[in-house]
């Protein structure tokens, strides 16, 4: 390694870039470089570190352990340099930059609906979000490739989590009301086993509660469709090619005059959903000022209903 080491955020970005899209060219266009300029700018950084951070052959081949480990780095070091700049706007009474939130599919909130909310208060402010399981979420909050979580919190924790636990998650069917006519106001998990349906996949957690009701009821369900997309689900269920089971509050039924939602008697999905940021800093303040909206934003939602 040179005497001074010299390493530019930019260097750590494109690293970044290249974890997320596991190609050269793509990162290269995100970061809006050519890719010789990138893959320039990282064997650079290599040279720097003196150490051997990507596979390479003729494309990307993934990182070496090392550079997994640099990776890690990259990650806190831009997640600081953010709430470094995002620090320097509130001093200034700004705030903007980039929000990044994990959320579980199928939770009992709104979430374009609660981006709504915080885009009115801070109109500065870009929002990403990744849909993925509970565990992935917390993993990714933990070593910064996450600000915010929305997921169940078996795997969180109040000493590494701010935590603001969220309401049981009701459940309802969507069904397509060409196709299929309640009889009452509730409906039982009998009348939905005996309908086709597409769900999650049984990897998901929010699907596995749903299996678990089944089976306390002792019904074998007839199972169409599984998908990790619930815009698949929407589709099945907008096309009358099967119901699906989905929480009360997603909202879902509003986008389409096909379709609509029913509560199921005896509804608790088994497992807690919270909203959670890391109590370890670097933690900036736009993305407390973002948590504390969203908790305030959930209360008086809450109370309202």
């Amino acid at each position: 390694m040179s005497s001074r080491c010299v390493i530019d955020i930019k260097q750590l970005q494109y690293l970044i870039a290249l974890d997320k899209t596991q190609h050269f060219g793509q990162a290269a266009e995100i970061c809006h470089v050519t890719q010789p300029t990138l893959s320039m700018r990282l064997r650079n950084l290599e040279r720097e570190l003196d150490v051997i951070l990507i596979k390479r052959s003729s494309r990307f081949e993934g990182f070496t352990e090392e550079g997994e480990k640099i990776l890690q780095w990259a990650k806190t070091m831009q997640a600081a340099y953010d709430g470094l700049q995002a620090e320097a706007a509130n001093f200034r009474q700004q705030l903007f930059g980039l929000v990044r939130l994990g959320i579980v599919p199928l939770n009992n909130i709104q979430p374009i609906s609660m981006l709504q909310y915080l885009s009115n208060l801070l109109p500065e402010v870009r929002f990403h979000i990744s849909s993925s399981g509970s565990e992935k979420i917390i993993d990714e909050i933990n070593n910064n490739s996450l600000d915010i979580g929305i997921c169940y919190l078996d795997k969180a924790n109040n000493e590494q989590h701010e935590i603001y636990p969220l309401e049981k998650t009701a459940l309802g069917l969507l069904y397509n009301k060409q196709k299929f006519i309640p009889t009452e106001d509730v409906i039982s998990w009998e009348t939905v086993a005996s309908l086709p349906l597409a769900l999650l996949t049984q990897a998901n957690y929010f699907r596995q509660s749903v299996d678990l009701t089944f089976q306390r009821y002792n019904l074998k369900p007839t199972i169409m469709l599984e998908t990790e997309s619930t815009l698949h689900l929407l589709e099945a269920v907008n096309s009358a090619f099967c119901a699906s089971v989905i929480p009360l509050d997603q909202g879902i039924e509003k986008m389409s005059d096909n379709i609509d939602i029913i509560p199921i008697e005896d509804t608790v999905v088994n497992g807690s959903l919270g909203l959670l940021i890391r109590r370890e800093e670097p933690r900036s303040v736009l993305i407390e000022t973002c948590f504390n909206a969203m908790c305030d934003y959930l209360k008086n939602r809450n109370s309202s209903n």
